[in-house]
């Protein structure tokens, strides 16, 4: 396709004719570069240029080894997801990497097998984990293509108002399109500017035809978006006020379609939310009580390496996999803050701290580690020089006390809050920023509304702005509007250039993608008159109103399953594992109790010492309190991961600074309250069960 493009190119007689004919698509001030080629053939051709990822570069090699061609329907699916996502392989390249990873796996299993190297049960494993293997790849452009059209969804809200306002000044659906693609950000930017491509490769014969065919493939993801783009499409074949009453009617379809998809998907949430809530934490937490009587009575079968496997790793896997199955379902709702451009933005991993007019970044990573060895390094000195507790001399009893237990416990700890502080220390800053930038949006709504008010009764732009600062002077957003007054009557700017200036312009104090896009499309209309400014200003206003009722509305929807799980990240389950752990040391010393006294009594008589001893058990061999706390601690601080990851994703999309500022937060109370309610109830209960022992003559 770009070698054609070129040939296309060399056709050309004329650059200049080039430019006349596909037009010059215009961008704000810092992205504006002049060029003899279009801005969509530019993204295209750096997009083509990067390097393969792993699973291009695996199926572009099965793709020279073997030829396999996959059935028509398969086929046909592989060839949309491929033409979506960008792939740079064939269904032929998949299909052969498919049929090679099953040949690999199922004849190294046989040969391994037949060759006594390993027993059939691993054999076994080793086939079906390449079958799985193979399915995965088999999927996964089908699956890349799910996951590329829930980021692009993040956009549709946004997409469709920048259209609308378009549509409002010109109703040119080119034009339209450009103006949405160069202020929208992600899957969905790339995908709009792609279709602007294929207008100017005359792929399409107008917007209108490139319009359809985009309607029809996004209309089985995203319906509310697709009847949107329709009725866009539409307004342009009707007069005057039946085109604006169109153009009102595609706003309120997304905006009403983002409602419903939310409110079914609150509906559909509170089952997953039970299932997770109790086969992934309730009942493993629950059923881990009786592991330490299993340690104890089935020493040889329950070993230490099946809790390890059981806990740390068999259950996350299962409490990820099935979350991200009910993320994957959840719609799409608005676009997130971006703050990357933001002046007091520290870098990734380190702190930000100013000294006067001197900016020191600090690592976090050092400081982390030794908020983690401050915890980790007595309890390793300790265990140092008590080994016995954990690996008892053969034929002796392991000696466990609450110091045990706790410096156990402080192995948890070390490990947990060195990830929370680390996660805490390199988010608060950026969490900040970002309840600031979105303060600073929800009070845009208002200020955009009284400036169109003033601009629409015929106040002259610098007065308008003059008296909109008195309306909105208790509001931090108030500072943008003072900032353009005094680049206008100071620097003697124009409006444009009070705003967008690269050294002095407003905007740049103001670091949202939302405030800058929305202004940007303010100064673009008024080059058709300040009237044209104001009912841009208006329009815009009414709708991001809107937009916030209706995320109102999602957080209402979802408040009832967040809080559940809330309170179970923070509270519950640390609440119940370290009762647990508590309980697993007052057991195993009760039944070591015993033990000894029965083996004592037994002296003297008829009754064998082995059958004393196997009647409570193997105490000896069990797994030690302090192993099995650390198992149980280490599923916690797993949990409390997963539970974040969970809370910020239905709550907020895909937010990192959110998801890890949270999630360092739970960890740091809920390790807390696991640590105080372990060695609390171990003190308390121990002491009882050693009076009660005490008090029947057992020493």
């Amino acid at each position: 396709m770009v070698s054609f493009f070129r040939k296309k190119k060399e056709k050309e007689e004329k650059p200049d004719d080039f430019i006349k004919s596909y037009g010059k698509l215009r961008m704000p001030p810092s992205e504006t570069r002049p060029s003899i080629v279009s801005r969509e053939y530019k993204i295209f051709k750096k997009r083509e240029e990067k390097r393969l990822g792993w699973f291009e570069f695996l199926a572009k090699i099965s793709g020279k080894i073997l030829q396999a061609n996959p059935d028509e329907n398969t086929k046909r699916e592989m060839e949309n997801a491929i033409s979506f996502t960008g792939l740079r392989v064939t269904p032929q390249d998949v299909m052969a990497l498919v049929i090679l990873d099953i040949i690999f796996f199922v004849g190294l299993s046989v040969i391994l097998l037949f060759s006594g190297s390993v027993p059939l049960v691993v054999s076994l494993f080793l086939a079906a984990f390449g079958i799985g293997l193979s399915y995965y790849f088999l999927r996964y452009p089908l699956n890349l293509l799910k996951s590329y059209r829930i980021k692009a969804s993040s956009q549709v809200v946004l997409a469709v108002l920048y259209m609308v306002v378009s549509m409002r000044i010109s109703p040119n659906l080119e034009q339209a399109l450009r103006f949405a693609s160069a202020n929208v950000s992600g899957p969905l930017a790339w995908d709009m500017r792609r279709l602007i491509w294929d207008i100017e490769m005359r792929k399409y014969y107008s917007a209108s035809h490139a319009l359809t065919d985009y309607i029809a493939k996004w209309k089985s993801e995203n319906e509310e978006f697709a009847e949107a783009l329709r009725l866009i499409r539409d307004s342009q074949t009707h007069p005057g006020r039946r085109s604006e009453a169109i153009l009102n009617e595609a706003l309120d379809v997304i905006l009403e379609g983002t409602k419903t998809r939310m409110k079914h998907y609150a509906q559909e949430l509170s089952m997953p939310v039970t299932i997770i809530h109790m086969m992934g934490i309730i009942l493993p937490v629950i059923g881990s009580i009786m592991a330490p009587l299993a340690a104890v009575f089935l020493a040889e079968m329950v070993r230490m390496e099946y809790f390890i496997i059981g806990y740390d790793v068999v259950l996350p896997v299962f409490l990820i996999w099935f979350i991200n199955s009910i993320l994957k379902r959840r719609p799409t709702t608005f676009s997130q803050v971006d703050t990357s451009r933001h002046p007091d933005l520290p870098p990734k991993g380190n702190l930000l701290i100013r000294r006067g007019k001197t900016r020191v970044m600090i690592p976090v990573l050092p400081i982390s580690i030794a908020i983690g060895l401050l915890f980790i390094m007595p309890s390793v000195y300790f265990f140092a020089e008590n080994p016995e507790i954990i690996f008892p001399p053969e034929g002796s009893s392991p000696q466990q006390t609450p110091v045990s237990l706790a410096m156990s416990c402080f192995l948890t700890l070390g490990i947990g809050f060195s990830l929370a502080s680390y996660m805490l220390l390199t988010n608060f800053q950026r969490i900040r920023i970002q309840s600031d930038v979105l303060k600073t949006e929800s009070e845009f709504e208002l200020a955009l509304f009284q400036l169109g008010n003033r601009i629409s009764g015929g106040t002259p732009s610098e007065l308008a702005l003059e008296k909109s600062i008195e309306d909105v002077k208790d509001l931090s957003i108030a500072g943008l509007f003072i900032l353009t007054l005094r680049n206008i009557k100071n620097l003697g700017m124009t409006f444009r250039e009070a705003l967008f200036h690269p050294k002095w312009g407003s905007v740049a104090y103001y670091p949202s993608r939302l405030i800058k896009n929305i202004m940007y499309m303010i100064v673009d209309i008024s080059r058709k008159g300040f009237k044209y400014a104001a009912e841009g200003m208006l329009t815009v206003s009414k709708y991001l109103r809107n937009i916030r009722e209706t995320q109102e509305y999602i957080r209402d929807l979802l408040q009832e399953s967040v809080s559940s799980m809330t309170f179970q990240a923070y509270m519950l389950t640390p609440l119940v594992t370290g009762l647990i752990v508590s309980m697993a040391q007052i057991i195993i010393k009760v039944l070591t109790i015993l033990t000894r006294q029965l083996g004592e009594l037994s002296t003297g008589t008829n009754l064998p010492l082995d059958i004393t001893g196997s009647f409570f058990g193997e105490t000896q061999s069990a797994v030690s309190p302090e192993i099995f706390q650390l198992i149980i601690g280490i599923y916690l601080i797993e949990v409390i991961f997963i539970l974040g990851m969970f809370l910020t994703k239905i709550t907020q999309g895909e937010n990192r600074t959110a998801q890890w500022y949270m999630t360092g937060k739970m960890l740091i109370v809920a390790l807390s309250v696991y640590f105080l309610v372990a060695i609390g109830t171990s003190l308390m209960f121990g002491e009882m069960i050693t009076e009660a022992v005490r008090s029947i003559g057992i020493t």
